[in-house]
């Protein structure tokens, strides 16, 4: 047992460490490892999953305003600027930077430059989410097994 959490704590400490060289994450991210201790062991779990769902739902929204015929740009700002707050608060780098085109094209009110936007911040979060996955399934791993001590 000693030795498989030995085992899924590198791969942890790996694949963080990669994510960080890649430039996908920041500090903000890491700081999040170290609220486990007084949060508790399933806090990272706890807010990948709902970063994912938060950003699922505002794309959802987000590509439902850019498709009309007439845009409303304070909305697609409006989420632009939520998706980036919350993308900044957990340190997803490149997400947060394709939403920072989302938002200039969401300003300019150009309903060509958002939609490509969207396509690029979809694209950053898509390969943000491959990752994050593979993330939980480590920590949840790492759960299970400090559990049978």
């Amino acid at each position: 047992m000693a030795l498989q959490l030995a085992i899924q704590k590198t791969r942890l400490r790996d694949l963080l460490q990669t994510m960080y060289e890649e430039g996908i994450i920041d500090g903000r991210f890491c700081q999040l490892q170290a609220f486990k201790e007084s949060i508790g062991p399933d806090f990272v779990v706890r807010s990948v999953i709902s970063y994912r769902v938060f950003v699922r739902n505002l794309f959802i929204n987000l590509t439902n305003h850019i498709s009309q015929v007439n845009v409303n740009f304070y909305a697609v700002s409006s989420a632009a600027r939520d998706l980036y707050e919350r993308t900044d608060s957990i340190g997803a780098v490149h997400v947060k930077l394709a939403c920072t085109e989302l938002l200039h094209a969401s300003e300019a009110n150009s309903p060509e430059d958002s939609s490509q936007a969207l396509y690029w911040t979809k694209s950053a979060f898509s390969k943000l989410q491959r990752k994050l996955e593979t993330l939980v399934q480590i920590e949840r791993k790492i759960i299970e097994l400090e559990g049978r001590f």
